[in-house]
C-alpha cells in the first residue's frame, strides 16, 4: 500500500491511503492485509478452531472445551471486532447502513481473493436468515455483505447463488446479544437445515460465512447439519470478525 509515511491509526486512514494500492488496482475488492494497520488482527498462536485467544496453552472457548464445535479451522479476515471494525460491523447489522455494507462486501471479497485458499472449497455460502430476523431493516445484512462479494468473485469462486440456499433458517431465532454462552449453543440448536435434497454436499469440503464470531455456536449449527444431513467431508468458517474474549 502507498500513502503517507506517518502511523496510520485507524481504519479510515488506512482506507484513504489505500486509493493508490497496487494489489487491489482500484477494483472492487479490497485486501484487508492492504488495511492492516487500521485493524486488531487475529494473533499466530490463536485457537486454529475458533480464533479464540489462547491461555496457558488453552482455548477458553466453551465449544472447543467440551467438543461442542464442528468446525474445522475458523478464517478471520478483520480481527477482532473493536474500534473501527466494530463501529462498521454495526452500521451494517444495526442499521443496514448501504456504505457500511459495501465496504464489507469488498472487504471480504478481497479476503477470498488474496488471502484464502477459496478454491481448496467445493462450496462457500453465508449463514442464512429467516424472514423474521429482518426486524424492519430492508435488507438482511450478512446476505447484502455476501451477495456483493459474490457478484464480484464469480464465476472463479464456487460461492452458492442461494436459488436455492444449500443452507436455510427453518425457524425464528431470539436476538443472541446479550445471551450466555451457553444460553446461545441451546438456542441454535435445530435452527437450520438443508434448503434441498442434494447429493452434491456429499464428501464436499464446505466453507461457511458469517459476519462475526462470538461463541462460535452458529457456525457450529450450521456446520453440524451440513456434516450430518448433508454428509459434507470439512466445514470451515469465513467470518468477517472475532468478538475478542478475556481469558484470564
Amino acid at each position: 500500500m502507498t500513502g503517507s509515511p506517518r502511523a496510520v491509526r485507524s481504519l479510515w486512514e488506512a482506507l484513504r491511503a489505500h486509493r493508490c494500492c497496487r494489489t487491489c488496482r482500484r477494483g472492487y475488492p479490497i485486501s484487508p492485509a492492504c488495511l492492516a494497520a487500521g485493524l486488531a488482527p487475529i494473533p499466530p498462536d490463536a485457537c486454529p478452531r475458533c480464533a479464540q485467544r489462547v491461555h496457558q496453552g488453552r482455548c477458553a472457548s466453551l465449544g472447543c472445551r467440551r467438543g461442542w464445535l464442528r468446525v474445522g479451522t475458523t478464517h478471520v479476515a478483520l480481527g477482532y471486532k473493536q474500534g473501527d471494525v466494530q463501529r462498521l460491523l454495526i452500521a451494517a447489522k444495526d442499521a443496514a447502513d448501504p456504505g457500511a455494507v459495501t465496504l464489507l462486501g469488498r472487504l471480504l471479497a478481497g479476503f477470498i481473493v488474496h488471502h484464502l485458499a477459496a478454491r481448496a472449497y467445493d462450496i462457500v455460502l453465508p449463514v442464512p436468515f429467516h424472514p423474521l430476523g429482518l426486524r424492519g431493516r430492508p435488507v438482511h445484512p450478512l446476505t447484502a455483505v455476501y451477495l456483493g462479494a459474490a457478484e464480484a468473485l464469480r464465476p472463479g469462486y464456487p460461492l452458492d447463488d442461494l436459488t436455492p440456499p444449500f443452507l436455510v433458517q427453518v425457524r425464528a431465532m431470539a436476538p443472541l446479544r446479550g445471551q450466555a454462552e451457553p444460553d446461545r449453543w441451546r438456542a441454535v440448536r435445530g435452527a437450520f437445515g438443508l434448503g434441498f435434497s442434494t447429493r452434491m454436499l456429499r464428501g464436499a469440503r464446505v466453507a461457511v460465512i458469517d459476519d462475526v464470531m462470538t461463541t462460535g455456536a452458529t457456525l457450529s449449527e450450521c456446520a453440524r447439519v451440513l456434516h450430518e444431513q448433508g454428509g459434507a467431508a470439512v466445514v470451515d468458517a469465513i467470518v468477517l470478525a472475532r468478538q475478542p474474549w478475556s481469558v484470564i
